[in-house]
């Protein structure tokens, strides 16, 4: 069986939660390297996989699949990996809404207006807006997190064991607590448990965020 191959960059928050799940389960898989800036993901061979031209895109001895979380659903099924992506109704749902809640949710808080500011992925926010941010993140996203945390029976969001939802949050919150360390989110003591918990937790985690930490610091 030929590698799966992750079309993007190994520094991508998309791209570095399936890259755990495959080196956490003995799944081959190879990252090819996907220069935005040159336009790789613009080209016909690759709009003929994505045309939505996005990373990551993952290209399975000829079935090719685009989003991240979509991608995870999708190795854990054809594998059998109920341990992160459980087959009973009720877990598998909590793992759903901890999914869709990281994609509508979080990112659009921790991603767009800490993480990429802090980049320069996006433009500098300004003090109303960064008051904003962390009254969004107090009032709202934090206490809605903590609510999945605790319904699952923690520490992780998969329970005992983590599935693909955390998966999906270490690929922003590695880089959030390497870069942003001083932001509202890495402040919170029950976050900041909860990610170095999964840290301890998971596999290659050196191996995998190295790139990702070289770049955001």
């Amino acid at each position: 069986m030929a590698p799966i191959k992750i079309y993007g960059l190994t520094i991508s928050g998309n791209v570095i939660p399936i890259e755990f799940l495959c080196k956490n389960n003995g799944i081959e898989m190879e990252i090819v390297n996907t220069d935005l800036m040159a336009g790789a993901h613009k080209t016909p061979e690759f709009l003929k996989m994505n045309p939505m031209h996005c990373i990551p895109t993952m290209d399975d001895e000829g079935f090719t699949l685009w989003e991240s979380k979509a991608i995870m659903r999708y190795i854990c099924n054809k594998h059998g990996l109920e341990a992160w992506y459980p087959k009973d109704v009720q877990k598998r749902a909590l793992c759903d809404l901890a999914l869709d809640f990281h994609a509508n949710t979080f990112v659009k808080l921790a991603g767009y207006k800490i993480l990429y500011p802090a980049v320069g992925f996006a433009g500098p926010v300004t003090d109303e807006e960064k008051a904003a941010a962390e009254k969004q993140w107090t009032e709202d996203v934090w206490p809605a997190f903590e609510h999945i945390l605790k319904r699952s029976g923690g520490p992780f969001l998969g329970g005992e064991q983590p599935n693909i939802a955390d998966l999906a949050f270490i690929g922003y919150t590695g880089p959030l607590f390497n870069k942003c360390g001083d932001c509202v989110l890495c402040k919170t003591e029950g976050f900041k448990a909860y990610f170095e918990a999964l840290k301890a937790k998971l596999g290659h985690y050196s191996e995998i965020m190295a790139p990702a930490e070289g770049f955001y610091k």
